[in-house]
């Protein structure tokens, strides 16, 4: 969450030089959202140990003072516990947990999920689409359902061969931030 909000920051303050220099000011507003899931967890088997997963996306982004999106800087916690069918944790609770931009390439997407690019290149992809467009236009983005677990893939020229993964929930958490700009 600490790198968003330097990210964040970092981008108003270039927004704010760049409209500096143009010689006529440029209004912008900042707001963060986040979506949580926890439809992924599942219960302890005999067999099976339970997970208790957590999605958390969230998003930063800038707008202009006509609502185009100016920045956007999206990710995702992923954060998984482990227990046993008494109930016991079985998941170390001191290991250091990173968000999937963390992670970058040990992610593994490519090597697991023979995606076309690593989660981060993909969002990286996702965000630049996004640049210059208003919500309303983000939202209307094109989708496909590529199987039960990727119901909401980008079906647009620019992102077809970029962008592979469920795209639902970074939409509605710039949605959020969009909201919440001030």
């Amino acid at each position: 969450m600490k790198k968003i909000l330097v990210v964040l920051l970092v981008a108003v303050m270039a927004v704010s030089l760049l409209a500096g220099c143009s010689g006529s000011a440029v209004e912008t507003k900042t707001g963060v959202g986040t979506v949580i899931s926890i439809s992924k967890s599942k219960a302890a088997t005999d067999e099976a140990n339970g997970l208790a997963q957590a999605d958390v996306t969230m998003a930063a982004v800038t707008v202009d003072d006509a609502g185009k999106i100016v920045s956007v800087d999206i990710d995702c916690a992923q954060v998984n516990v482990e227990f046993d069918a008494a109930g016991a944790l079985t998941t170390d609770l001191t290991a250091a947990l990173k968000t999937k931009v963390e992670l970058g390439d040990d992610y593994n997407m490519k090597t697991y999920g023979n995606a076309v690019a690593e989660w981060y290149e993909q969002i990286a992809s996702l965000e630049a689409w996004m640049v210059g467009k208003t919500i309303a236009e983000v939202k209307a983005m094109k989708t496909y359902e590529k199987d039960a677990s990727h119901p909401a893939v980008p079906d647009e020229a620019d992102l077809k061969t970029t962008v592979t993964i469920t795209v639902q929930d970074y939409i509605e958490a710039v949605e959020k931030a969009i909201a919440n700009a001030k």
